[in-house]
């Protein structure tokens, strides 16, 4: 009995040693070592419990600290947007190198066959609809234009423009 209870102390302080070797910091919680991400996560669930409740903040869930926006930030797409889209079934042929009705939405620029528009300003005015400020350029000129882009259908479908002017893609 002696040494099974020797063995497990053993056992245990390998288990110690290996997790501090593994953890980039570990912090002390309640007089458990924990990994310090773990402690800092467990700390919000009890600042958010003290000060909204249990039963709130069950329903609700911890609130997270929202990043700084920056410049490149406001003007780039929800991840929504971004992607392939074709006005129809060719378009959404990538080996199609003549899809002219394709669009290539990046982070902030969209691509299009014979021409490129970068955002310069961006206003959110839901989260499925976007007024978007965009310089284009292609075929030898450079314009600027504000259009607005609405997705539907779940995110399948990307509308652009406004009637008169509105062009429906789908998703490739």
């Amino acid at each position: 009995m002696q040494r099974a209870m020797t063995g497990r102390w053993v056992m245990a302080g390998v288990l110690a040693a290996m997790l501090a070797a593994c953890g980039g910091g570990a912090a002390n919680y309640n007089g458990v070592d924990v990994p310090e991400q773990e402690a800092e996560a467990q700390a919000a669930i009890e600042r958010s419990v003290a000060q909204n409740g249990a039963a709130s903040t069950a329903r609700t869930g911890v609130p997270i600290a929202r990043s700084t926006p920056t410049a490149a930030r406001d003007r780039a797409f929800p991840t929504e947007f971004l992607g392939y889209w074709g006005v129809d079934d060719d378009d959404c042929e990538l080996a199609n190198t003549a899809a002219t009705g394709r669009i290539n939405i990046d982070a902030d620029t969209i691509r299009f066959y014979e021409s490129n528009a970068r955002v310069q300003g961006m206003e959110h005015r839901s989260a499925h609809e976007l007024a978007v400020q965009l310089r284009y350029s292609g075929e030898g000129k450079a314009w600027e234009r504000t259009e607005t882009f609405r997705l539907d259908a779940g995110g399948t479908a990307l509308v652009r423009g406004s009637p008169p002017e509105m062009q429906r893609y789908r998703r490739c």
